[in-house]
This record gives structure tokens, C-alpha cells and sequence, in this order.
């Protein structure tokens, strides 16, 4: 349990070294608190011992643990006020008019990027729970078939596909059979995760050239539960001097992969509207020193993610209100 002092020391070198990436000392923290710095020196010392700050090699000065800052993020309230630039550059995004979704979410990316001087990215919202009432597969030609699949919701998609291989009438009828019993009322995540499971054994045993519908049905569903991203600032992260090391960026420039973005996301994100993970409870690969603060939206377009990338020391409770007032703008927008 920290004194109320301890708190607004460590609050004080949390929130200065996110804004200089130089380490504070006890110096510069009497300059601004109140209190002796035999004091000020004594309560570091409880905060170093408790695993919240900890020495540099460079200097006397402390730097900020990531059990300090998951501190300073669940336990230390305090609200950033947006600048008068911020409103301006969150304004500019309802002064545009777009032709497309996709450029409306760039916009609300590159201005979150800029704002924040991370990676920002935002998942395009999906309904996460759109099922299956009919899925079928008509014989056109001998090396022709046509996938009809129909959601629930009355949504139809229907696909043209050019076999290499000839496919019969019973082939066709033994699929619909299988297709009838194992994806109606299903969701499109939980089908495409059958196609590799029963129904591929089942079809092996039951069709002739089996594997050429599995790959049909694979390709229908994955086009239909892909996820769509908006990127804002994408190489911000290669800019900051917290990460130095040529293979590390190298890491970083793979992570910026559309696929491997949503990836992360997906994997990191949690129940809650909004997730904070800070260095070693990020999972992604050997890089410690990134951030993620992400947050779930909701339109009647469905739930999509807004996503913020950054260093540890990044100034989260300025990117969680940004995030808030992006959050917001889609809601609103996204009709």
C-alpha cells in the first residue's frame, strides 16, 4: 500500500519520462513536490524495492517498471484534457466528406497516429455473429461449380469457381448432403474452423477430389469473416529510440503485415472494452518494449477495434482519450 506521497512521486516520474525518455532524480522531483529530498530519496528507495521504478545503467536517475506503469494506469486517476490542437486535428475528420467506409477509417487512423505519434489501427466493424442458414454447391459443368451461401440475416453470396478436376452429380449431392448437416446455424468463424476438422475427414471418405471443395468452401468463408484495417502512421513505430535493434525492427516492419496486425490484435485483445498490455504481457515475439491500448466499438455495421501501438512509455491516458473520441466519431458516423 503506497503513501499518497509515493503515489505523486511515482506519478511524477512516470508521466516525465514519458515525455523526455530521460530518467528522473530526486533533484528535478524536489523541484516540483513539496517535500525534502532526504524524503523524496527514502520513498524512491520503497518504490524501487516494490518493483516500480528501477536505476539505469546511464544515470542515478529511475525510470518507470511495467508494474510501474500498470500501476500508474490502474491505480493513478488522472484525465488528459485535449489541447486545442487535438480538437482541431479531431475536428478536421467531420470537415471531409468520403466516398467509402475505408477512407473514413483511414482518416479517423492517420489522425489517431498523428495525435498520438504510434501506430494507430482500426479493425472495420464485422458482425461477429452473422450464422449460416443455407450454404450449397451447384454442378454447372463437369469443372464448373457455383457456391451459394445465405446468412441468417438474409445476406446471399455466390461464387463462380473453376475446378481442375471433374466433379460428378453425385459428388454434388453427396456434398449438399454433408454441407446441410454440419453448417446450418453456424457462424462463419466456427465453420471455417470445421471445414479443417470433421468435414474434411468425412468428405475424404465420401468424394471424390474432396480436397478441391475444401479449398472452395475455405476461400468463400475466409473472403466472408475477413477483417478489413485501417493503418494510420504505420512506420511511427520504426522512429522511436526506444527500440534500437536492427533485428527487432525488422520484427516490427512483419508485424505490419495486415494479417499479422490483426492477428495481434485478436490475441490481445480481452472481454473488457478496453485492453491495456504493456511490454511482456504483449505477445508478440521477442519485442518487450511496445504497447498496445486497444478498445471495441459498436455500429449497426457490427463490433470492430480500435487499436494504438506504441513504446512502453507511451503517454496512455492521452491515447486512451484520444481513443475515446475516435471510439466515439465511428459510432456516431457509421450507420
Amino acid at each position: 500500500m503506497l503513501l499518497e506521497r509515493q503515489i505523486l512521486i511515482l506519478k511524477t516520474i512516470v508521466e516525465n519520462f514519458i515525455n523526455t525518455n530521460q530518467p528522473v532524480g530526486s533533484k528535478f522531483i524536489s523541484q516540483n513536490i513539496n517535500f525534502s529530498s532526504s524524503t523524496i530519496r527514502n520513498d524512491m528507495s520503497k518504490l524501487e524495492k516494490e518493483g516500480l521504478i528501477m536505476k539505469t545503467h546511464t544515470s542515478s536517475g529511475r525510470v518507470p517498471s511495467e508494474k510501474g506503469y500498470r500501476y500508474y494506469i490502474d491505480c493513478i486517476k488522472s484525465d488528459y484534457k485535449l489541447t486545442k490542437d487535438d480538437n482541431k486535428k479531431l475536428q478536421s475528420i467531420s470537415n471531409e466528406s468520403y466516398n467509402s467506409e475505408g477512407k473514413f477509417l483511414e482518416k479517423n487512423a492517420i489522425v489517431l497516429s498523428d495525435l498520438t505519434d504510434c501506430t494507430a489501427v482500426i479493425l472495420a466493424p464485422t458482425k461477429v455473429d452473422n450464422r449460416i442458414n443455407k450454404i450449397e454447391v451447384i454442378l454447372l459443368s463437369s469443372r464448373s461449380i457455383l457456391v451459394i451461401l445465405i446468412t441468417t440475416t438474409g445476406e446471399v453470396y455466390q461464387q463462380n469457381y473453376k475446378l481442375d478436376s471433374d466433379f460428378s452429380e453425385e459428388d454434388v449431392i453427396e456434398v449438399n448432403k454433408i454441407l446441410k448437416t454440419y453448417f446450418y446455424d453456424v457462424d462463419m468463424a466456427t465453420a471455417h474452423i470445421l471445414i479443417h476438422g470433421e468435414l474434411e475427414k468425412y468428405l475424404k471418405d465420401k468424394v471424390n477430389n474432396y480436397d478441391v471443395i475444401v479449398v472452395v468452401l475455405n476461400r468463400l468463408l475466409q473472403n466472408k469473416i475477413k477483417k478489413t484495417i485501417a493503418l494510420g502512421g504505420k512506420y511511427n513505430l520504426l522512429k522511436q529510440t526506444d527500440i534500437n535493434d536492427l533485428d527487432k525492427l525488422k520484427e516490427i516492419v512483419t508485424l505490419l503485415e495486415d494479417e499479422n496486425i490483426i492477428n495481434l490484435i485478436d490475441e490481445n485483445s480481452s472481454d473488457d472494452e478496453t485492453s491495456i498490455k504493456i511490454g511482456n504481457e504483449l505477445s508478440f515475439g521477442s519485442i518487450k518494449e511496445l504497447s498496445l491500448v486497444s478498445s471495441k466499438y459498436s455500429t449497426d455495421k457490427g463490433e470492430g477495434v480500435i487499436a494504438v501501438f506504441g513504446p512502453k512509455r507511451m503517454n496512455y491516458k492521452k491515447v486512451m482519450a484520444l481513443i475515446t473520441c475516435v471510439k466515439d466519431n465511428l459510432n456516431n458516423n457509421l450507420k
